[in-house]
């Protein structure tokens, strides 16, 4: 009977723990929908002194009930300048603070009344809300902030009756006697796991409740706790820019000094909460005030540092420029033959990009054609969504390839060039610079193309894939010449007839104007578009000419 009273124990503890973090994900939901955007601002305009961010960082986290939901959007700030690593640094010190907010509202009510009088009538009452309320109104995000907060609390009770039946069930005094430190491991284990200090803190408060753990342990489990939730930050950094890593490095050691700290200040704190402020017999709210003393004496001691860890962290965690081409940075340019393969290589790379890029603007899976081949009309057919992937970022990318290639070949000119090699390395760059613009035309008309792929008008939809369709049949010829498979005049014969399709569309979109009365802007839009799909596709004609640049005869001839 005992075995299966410790078996429901154990699930109602997990079980317990996962509502926990429901309640506390939903209430982190509720209050983002309805605040972020504002949210967002306040912590731009608010961060420009340290003395700012520490309240600022405090204030959002015990308004949003999640320090690694601040941490997380002040590196992301971090990463774009948007805020200063000093002021980013601030934020995320003040979000300690702020998490103490959740262990005295645990310790205050989850723990003083009576939880199942209050926890599930608040996450009905919020259901009820999420019914017959009306959707984007205040109340109906109210609604669901008390489901959140309902079952942060129910989840709360599941844990604090299964921990006291375990409590029962084991003779835990034995483990008392094991040294402190294990305990700061437990916690900072549990804590990553669970990504949640919070949800951690809470265990740790049940099992106080009960006589689980001693206060000393208690205390050092949310010294652990405060460890643990550095995961999340650290986490959030890999990939990131080198200031989102700094930041992320500043949390973690902010938590590692202030647990250090803490730790050896520990049985003095303990006592001094215990025994003069005469909270013995009120463990739960004294642990609740080791919490919020231990943080707010972290930042208190660590905060004038601030400016010192910025400038260690910009030293020794430096940028380190990425590599994004493929050959020319692999060879010398003063050993002219190897430089003018490279080149001619990193361009037909860099064409290859170009392709890619524009039929994904296009909102087509570049596989599908460069890959896999196959028709046009099972393309258009398969590709019917919109591609969403951060152009931008790629368009840049492939703005820095140009700009390393445009450097290269300046490097190459300064070596004395005959008149023949100066004419080739001029025709290198110029491919180059076609294909950064024909991107750059695509790319500055994407929105239109996103928009007439929504568009409920059936003329635009087809005017939208007869551009398609012109540039697969456009680039399918570029593709096939490119790997060799027809000769010159076959893919100029080829993309001759693409281009034809520009003409049909054209008068396509002049009938559809008059026989279906499409509003005059998207008009204007469709021919505007189609002129710069023109522009775009004659610039990779051009930059075409790269495949019939013979590096070989080159070699033999002029490089002697």
């Amino acid at each position: 009977m005992q075995t299966i009273t410790l078996t429901n124990s154990i699930i109602m503890a997990f079980s317990g723990l996962g509502i926990f973090l429901f309640g506390i994900y939903y209430m982190e939901y509720a209050l983002k929908e309805v605040a972020a955007g504002k949210l967002k601002r306040w912590l731009k305009n608010s961060t420009n002194t340290i003395g700012k961010s520490i309240f600022t960082g405090a204030f959002a986290t015990a308004l949003l009930q999640s320090s690694s939901v601040v941490t997380l959007l002040t590196l992301s700030f971090v990463s774009v300048s948007l805020i200063s690593l000093k002021s980013g640094i601030g934020v995320i010190f003040g979000s300690n603070i702020g998490t103490t907010v959740t262990a005295w509202l645990v310790a205050l009510l989850g723990f003083k009344l009576q939880i199942e009088s209050f926890a599930l009538p608040i996450a009905g009452f919020g259901g009820l809300g999420l019914i017959f309320l009306p959707k984007n109104s205040k109340y109906f995000f109210f609604a669901k902030f008390l489901i959140g907060f309902g079952f942060l609390f129910l989840g709360l009770d599941y844990m604090k009756t299964s921990i006291e039946v375990l409590g029962t069930s084991f003779d835990l005094q034995k483990y008392s006697a094991y040294p402190l430190y294990y305990f700061v491991l437990i916690g900072a284990v549990i804590t990553a796991i669970i990504q949640s200090s919070s949800a951690t803190t809470a265990l740790v408060l049940s099992a106080l409740s009960v006589s689980v753990l001693t206060f000393e342990g208690a205390a050092a489990m949310v010294i652990g706790a405060n460890i643990g939730t550095t995961i999340t930050a650290l986490l959030g950094a890999i990939g990131g820019t080198v200031d989102k890593k700094r930041a992320a490095v500043a949390h973690f050691i902010f938590n590692i000094l202030t647990a250090i700290i803490i730790f050896f200040l520990l049985f003095y704190l303990s006592s001094f909460i215990l025994n003069t402020l005469h909270m013995k017999n009120h463990p739960v709210i004294a642990l609740a005030m080791f919490h919020t003393i231990f943080n707010v004496l972290g930042v208190v001691l660590l905060a004038p540092f601030i400016p010192l860890l910025a400038n260690f962290l910009n030293r020794v965690i430096t940028f380190k420029k990425p590599v994004v081409t493929h050959y020319i940075h692999l060879v010398d340019t003063q050993v002219t033959e190897s430089a003018f393969i490279a080149v001619k290589n990193e361009i037909e790379s860099l064409f290859s990009k170009t392709l890619k890029y524009i039929l994904l603007l296009a909102n087509v899976k570049s596989n599908d054609l460069l890959l896999n081949e196959k028709e046009t009309n099972n393309i258009l057919e398969i590709n019917t969504d919109i591609i969403d992937f951060d152009h931008m970022a790629t368009y840049k990318n492939m703005k820095t390839i140009e700009g390393s290639i445009f450097e290269f070949i300046n490097k190459i000119n300064r070596q004395g060039l005959e008149q023949t090699q100066s004419q080739n390395i001029d025709k290198l760059y110029t491919t180059a610079r076609e294909c950064a613009y024909a991107a750059k035309i695509i790319k500055d008309i994407k929105n239109n193309l996103n928009e007439f792929s929504q568009s409920e008008e059936i003329s635009v939809q087809k005017a939208y894939n007869r551009m398609r369709k012109h540039l697969i049949n456009a680039i399918r010829a570029l593709h096939l010449y490119m790997n060799h498979k027809i000769d010159r005049k076959e893919f100029e014969k080829k993309y001759t007839e693409s281009l034809q399709e520009n003409e049909q569309l054209l008068r396509q979109i002049t009938f559809a104007y008059k026989t279906f009365s499409l509003n005059a802007t998207v008009v204007t839009s469709l021919l505007n578009s189609n002129r710069s799909l023109f522009l775009a596709l004659n610039s990779l004609y051009q930059a075409s000419e790269v495949f019939d640049i013979q590096i070989n005869s080159l070699n033999e001839t002029d490089l002697k």
